[in-house]
């Protein structure tokens, strides 16, 4: 499409004109006019917009606020507003000393628990073995030697009874004294403590026996799968918290979630980063998405996956192709319009974000005119735009539809054509027939 076919499609050129430009008014008059405190007016000419054509905005394909995760003074920050991008770069570091030591004290307490479960599978050693079949020898031998001592402490015990009844009976029949009773009765219980005593040790010497054989049996037979469980658990744990102090350590180093350039830094080294707070702006450029508003009767023009030509308000020159992402199936209720939305290649970075995009739908429509809402303002429960006619203004009476947040379309029989200026932001002070000086 050449240059002038692709102005015939502008959907509304901004002309900010001086007084010079309007033709019938000399540069005198002009002059001598705001002078004599005529009101000074921006105005706009009207272009013709062609209905198989519609105007939308330029956005980055991707945007992403980089935050972080936890709380930190920041220790670095390496990169600046317009720096390049890729995903995974460090882009900040926050303070991470403790965060290191708790890795180090994490990772020791995993390598312990995960030797104490080897040492338990590996089973007992021979020299462990050797040491318990010992004490247990040890323990038998003076098991021995207590069955001997009781053995002795009975006989005597059992001697020292029956002198007892003895003289017991011989104290009864007035044989002998008292004294001599009760010194029988002394001896009597020596030789019972002794044998109770020998007992006790002998009991004693048994339990030491069978401590010792129980530990001997279990060193053979190695840990039960209740002591493996148990000591696997601990390694798992261990591993957990290995994990958890890596991750706290990996959150102190913010890196970038994708390719692009940062547009904005908010951050800056000895500042606190605050969990969620934006940090940077990075967008992608490399492909770019125009978002776009169609009217009802041409919404059937635009399928997903269809291939438009859009041009560029600050690139007329060029034309890129876009890609159908979207074609929402439900208008905007403000505005009777379908957003739609197209994917454009944008590699050599020519195309900016917020820039102007017109898509062109194909076939032939009627044109329309579209105005500013900066233009139009209300008197009498009407709504009404200024059109310059000369050095003066008229009131005109207009119907619209809208397009959008900013603009309108004009319908009916209002007397405007393309070409036609109209007066944007119009002071307080005008009215029907106004004379005034553009700026």
């Amino acid at each position: 499409m050449g240059k002038l076919r692709w102005n015939a499609y502008i959907v509304l050129t901004l002309l900010i004109t001086s007084s010079t430009a309007i033709s019938g008014c000399g540069s005198g008059v002009r002059a001598s006019g705001a002078a004599a405190g005529i009101p000074a007016v921006s105005v706009v000419k009207l272009g013709a917009l062609s209905g198989a054509q519609v105007s939308g905005k330029v956005a980055p394909s991707e945007q992403v606020q980089v935050v972080s995760k936890m709380s930190g003074k920041v220790s670095e920050v390496r990169v600046s507003e317009g720096t390049a991008v890729k995903k995974g770069d460090l882009l900040i570091q926050l303070q991470n000393e403790d965060l290191l030591q708790q890795v180090r004290q994490a990772e020791a307490g995993l390598q312990a628990a995960q030797a104490k479960l080897a040492d338990t599978l590996a089973g007992a050693r021979e020299q462990d073995i050797r040491s318990a079949s010992s004490l247990v020898d040890q323990a038998a031998a003076a098991v021995k030697q207590a069955e001997a001592a009781l053995e002795q402490a009975q006989a005597a015990f059992d001697l020292g009874q029956k002198l007892y009844n003895q003289i017991r009976n011989r104290y009864d029949s007035g044989e002998i004294t008292k004294a001599d009773l009760d010194k029988a009765e002394l001896d009597y219980e020596k030789v019972k403590t002794a044998r109770d005593q020998a007992n006790a040790a002998c009991e004693a010497a048994k339990a030491q026996l069978a401590s010792a054989q129980a530990k001997l049996d279990l060193l053979k037979s190695g840990a039960t799968a209740n002591t493996i469980a148990a000591l696997e658990a601990d390694v798992e744990r261990g591993k957990a918290a290995v994990e958890l102090a890596k991750n706290s350590a990996a959150n102190a180093e913010i890196r970038s979630p994708l390719d692009g350039i940062v547009v904005k830094r908010s951050i800056e080294p000895g500042e606190m980063a605050q969990p969620g707070a934006a940090l940077l702006t990075i967008v992608n450029m490399a492909k770019v998405e125009v978002q776009a508003s169609v009217p009802e009767n041409l919404i059937s023009r635009v399928k997903e996956g269809a291939e438009l030509r859009i041009r560029i308000s600050n690139l007329p020159d060029r034309t890129f192709k876009g890609i159908v992402t979207f074609a929402s199936p439900v208008s905007d209720p403000n505005s009777s319009t379908f957003p739609v939305k197209l994917a454009v290649d944008n590699e050599d970075g020519a195309i900016r974000a917020g820039t102007v995009a017109e898509v062109e739908l194909g076939g032939t429509q009627s044109p329309r005119l579209e105005v500013p809402k900066s233009a139009l303002f209300q008197q009498e429960n009407q709504t009404f735009i200024f059109k310059l006619d000369g050095d003066k203004v008229r009131r005109i009476a207009v119907e619209t539809v809208e397009k959008n947040a900013d603009w309108v379309y004009l319908r009916g029989d209002a007397p405007l054509r393309s070409g036609d200026s109209v007066v944007i932001d119009p002071p307080a002070q005008l009215a029907d027939g106004t004379i005034v000086h553009v700026k």
